[in-house]
């Protein structure tokens, strides 16, 4: 479910684009260091983003280095350390948890399965780390899980659902900062929830799975264009309640996490939202046999 919350780097200078490098490839090497290689295939650009904006916020002490990797082994790339990094390496694990699980449940995927158990043996320390998290999360999965299994219709429950999990990951501290950055990740919780559905919804039609669009397609009928001006609404409106919020917090747009920030909110994830609706959209090719279509 996760990918979504991108950059769009032709509106990136090259410092705010090694920064963001930095904390990319900061992440994905605090995932190495504190969980092992496996680990590291739960890297996300959300997470990477939640590090950023509780840096951003918080500004605690952040060493700035270079270096190669297995993945990179030719060029030296940017990389960041820092306590929020440390922190969305362990929400990394959580959430890369569950959703592996969710695959096992939902399609009987056994490298969901076997992903999940080898992941298990962190899970008692993160949550001895940060309890009020991870409980949010196990219980709002629950929860939409439910709603889901139910066949809900109601958009606004499955996305606050979703967006009530992101605003407590969201939240690594309770302080003043705490409202604006739950609000944040609900905003951003609830559009990355739309999202997967506009993404997938093709695809979980044929499979005979739930999607949370499913309802508003059939209400338009052949509407297609009705349909996506109504995504475009609803998605528009979870990202409103991100950019309000994020608006409220001390973070000057000038500095290099700034820049990308407020890149990401504001430019990024619509790029990402136009390439799913180019190819959600795209005319099918009609495959010829001989001189007969098929």
């Amino acid at each position: 479910m996760f990918g979504y919350v991108t950059i769009y780097q032709k509106d990136l200078d090259k410092t705010a684009m090694d920064r963001y490098q930095a904390y990319y490839c900061g992440l994905c090497r605090a995932l190495g260091q504190k969980y092992g290689t496996l680990a590291q295939m739960t890297l996300s650009y959300d997470m990477t983003f939640a590090a950023m904006l509780l840096s951003a916020l918080y500004e605690p002490p952040t060493q700035f280095s270079e270096g190669r990797c297995a993945p990179h082994p030719v060029k030296s790339r940017p990389r960041a350390t820092n306590e929020y990094l440390d922190y969305a390496a362990d929400m990394s694990i959580v959430l890369a948890y569950y959703n592996y699980l969710d695959d096992w449940q939902d399609d009987h995927k056994r490298r969901g399965l076997q992903l999940a158990r080898r992941l298990e043996p962190h899970l008692d320390s993160i949550r001895q780390r940060w309890p009020r998290q991870c409980a949010a999360i196990r219980d709002r999965l629950d929860e939409l899980n439910r709603l889901e299994g139910s066949g809900c219709i109601d958009l606004d429950a499955l996305c606050n659902c979703f967006g009530a999990l992101l605003g407590a990951v969201f939240c690594c501290k309770e302080d003043f900062w705490s409202p604006a950055l739950d609000r944040i990740g609900r905003g951003l919780g609830g559009f990355i929830y739309l999202m997967d559905a506009y993404d997938d919804l093709k695809k979980d039609a044929r499979h005979g799975n739930f999607n949370a669009l499913a309802d508003t397609r059939r209400q338009f009928g052949s509407d297609e264009a009705g349909f996506e001006e109504r995504c475009h609404e609803l998605l528009t409106q979870q990202m409103g309640i991100c950019a309000q919020n994020f608006d409220l917090l001390p973070i000057l747009k000038e500095t290099p996490e700034g820049q990308v920030l407020h890149n990401t909110i504001y430019a990024g994830v619509w790029c990402k939202y136009a390439l799913v609706k180019a190819a959600r959209t795209a005319p099918k090719k009609r495959l010829r046999k001989g001189n007969q279509d098929e």
